[in-house]
């Protein structure tokens, strides 16, 4: 499995700090960027990071004990989708890739690794794209969320859409959104594909 990981956050939202938030060491003395790495010790592929070019000493300064990895510098903000994109174009079509956010608290590693586990033939048996939902034990407008109801003939929870940061609180069919996504590479740069038709398509008929 090929770890994918997004590393260009501007955290904002912790001002005053002068650092992102995955360079921050908020939970432990490692940075939060640090501590993904650290949970992807065992038999993963070297990880490909994606950051912003103006974090490239902070991460630089990060990478110094790993020995192998792929590092995409953007020159601008690109979004989330575009950022995986590139770094899949850079794996083999067959490849699984994982998804992580750089910034996340993860307490029970148990737990994660079984989810990923369970995610990675999810994803190979069916060719899905397998999204992590967490459980709300209260409403937060600054999150995300994914609709998704149990499908009794697939035995899996299906995606019905994304809401992000609604203004009111939602139904209980509603998880938030991790950010952190299980696929085939080639499934996701055929997703990218059809969403290019589709635009293409729409401009036209504008």
């Amino acid at each position: 499995m090929r770890p994918v990981i997004l590393c260009g956050g501007s955290g904002s939202r912790l001002w005053p700090l002068s650092k992102p938030k995955q360079f921050q060491k908020i939970f432990s003395q490692n940075t939060m960027f640090h501590n993904t790495l650290l949970r992807l010790k065992g038999d993963y592929m070297p990880p490909i990071i994606t950051t912003n070019i103006q974090y490239e000493s902070l991460l630089m300064q990060e990478l110094h004990a790993l020995q192998e990895c792929k590092v995409v510098f953007e020159p601008v903000k690109i979004g989330t989708a575009a950022a995986i994109l590139i770094a899949v174009l850079l794996c083999d079509r067959n490849e699984t890739i994982l998804v992580l956010p750089s910034d996340h608290f993860i307490g029970d590693l148990n737990s994660f690794y079984v989810s990923i586990e369970k995610a990675s033939k999810l994803a190979s048996e069916t060719d899905s794209i397998v999204t992590f939902g967490v459980k709300p034990h209260e409403f937060n407008s600054e999150y995300g969320y994914i609709n998704a109801v149990y499908g009794q003939k697939e035995k899996c929870h299906i995606v019905k859409d994304f809401t992000e940061k609604p203004e009111r609180k939602v139904s209980n069919d509603h998880y938030w959104n991790s950010g952190i996504f299980v696929f085939r590479a080639k499934r996701y740069i055929d997703e990218i594909k059809k969403l290019l038709r589709l635009s293409i398509i729409y401009v036209v008929k504008v």
